[in-house]
């Protein structure tokens, strides 16, 4: 059994394969699901992890909640739950932690300056990309859907000891890098989810289907481009993970032949991952909030004097979604471009 006691907070798609594999390399696991039904479930058939030829399953220490557990005995917390509620969580988390323990922040957005002013001390936090997908075919149930790996680093980019040992610890179930660079690997990931995440909410459309319309394959490439220039203005420098970040961005006054190109690329991927839904349309659709005020919102709040258009427009009508006061469809596209020509 190796020596650290990790808390995984979170046990949706990600958080489940990630703990049952850290379970089946004998890490010492408490997971913390904030869902009773996953709770009930992985108490009675143990957490499992499906294959093409099999299904293995696993004994978990498993709660629900946070305050079913002593406090202070955690060396490592992986916050793998939606955006919207990791401060609060992680601000919870901290009684829970020893005291050189630490939390791994994996999430769609940027979070990580929140989660660091939450708890008041910038050494509880790690940032982390993980760029591989998964899937819950049912409480307490999950399988990998894609290849990709991890990216972890410290918030001042420096390679200390702790990310070294948390870099053996993942890279025992998933190729895992240490970089002095995760601000730029964040907001790489960052500019792919505000765009095709956003746009798959308004239009309700898988990926294929979204990216056969030309004029969404424009608005793709025109919000991808707000994204990349407000890194540009924050001196950020982008970092490839999947794919090299500057793949789909198109500069300001670009030519004919860049232009096609682009487009090209875009159609491309609506192939490839044509049956791919966006995450947040998908948090929609089982009446939860998106987290877009850390992807367009995170984006819109830093742009300084780079005009965000697209991604402010995005904001509004993905919020009136959520409100009710907006339907998901395809036309919505039309009404994005009208919004964003006035």
């Amino acid at each position: 059994m190796n020596k650290e006691n990790i808390l995984v907070q979170g046990i949706g798609a990600i958080g489940g394969l990630l703990s049952a594999s850290l379970i089946l390399k004998g890490y010492k696991v408490t997971l913390i699901t904030g869902n009773e039904e996953i709770t009930r479930a992985i108490r009675s058939d143990g957490i499992q992890i499906r294959n093409k030829t099999d299904t293995l399953s696993f004994h978990a220490d498993v709660y629900t909640d946070l305050d079913e557990l002593p406090k202070a005995q955690f060396d490592i917390s992986l916050l793998i739950m939606k955006a919207n509620n990791v401060v609060e969580i992680a601000k919870e988390t901290i009684p829970y932690l020893t005291s050189e323990g630490y939390m791994v922040t994996m999430q769609n957005g940027i979070v990580e300056d929140a989660v660091i002013e939450g708890v008041e001390d910038p050494k509880r936090v790690i940032g982390c990309n993980v760029v591989f997908s998964a899937t819950m075919h049912a409480p307490g149930i999950y399988e990998r859907t894609s290849p990709g790996d991890i990216y972890i680093g410290e918030m001042d980019e420096t390679i200390t000891p702790r990310i070294k040992r948390l870099g053996e610890i993942l890279n025992d179930i998933n190729p895992t890098h240490i970089t002095q660079n995760i601000r730029g690997i964040l907001w790489s990931k960052l500019a792919t989810n505000a765009t095709i995440n956003s746009l798959g909410v308004i239009t309700g459309q898988k990926l294929g289907e979204m990216f056969k319309s030309k004029k969404t394959r424009l608005l793709t490439i025109q919000t991808y481009a707000e994204v990349i220039d407000v890194a540009h203005e924050n001196e950020i420098k982008l970092e490839k993970t999947t794919a090299d970040p500057y793949l789909l961005y198109m500069p300001k006054n670009s030519g004919r032949f860049t232009r096609f190109k682009k487009d090209f690329i875009v159609k491309m991927v609506g192939r490839k991952y044509k049956e791919t839904r966006s995450s947040s349309l998908q948090s929609i659709l089982r009446g939860r909030p998106t987290e877009v005020e850390f992807l367009n919102g995170y984006i819109k709040a830093h742009a300084k004097t780079t005009e965000v258009p697209i991604n402010s427009a995005l904001i509004d009508m993905i919020k009136e979604i959520e409100n009710g006061k907006r339907e998901i469809k395809p036309d919505n596209i039309d009404d994005l471009i009208q919004k964003i020509e006035n």
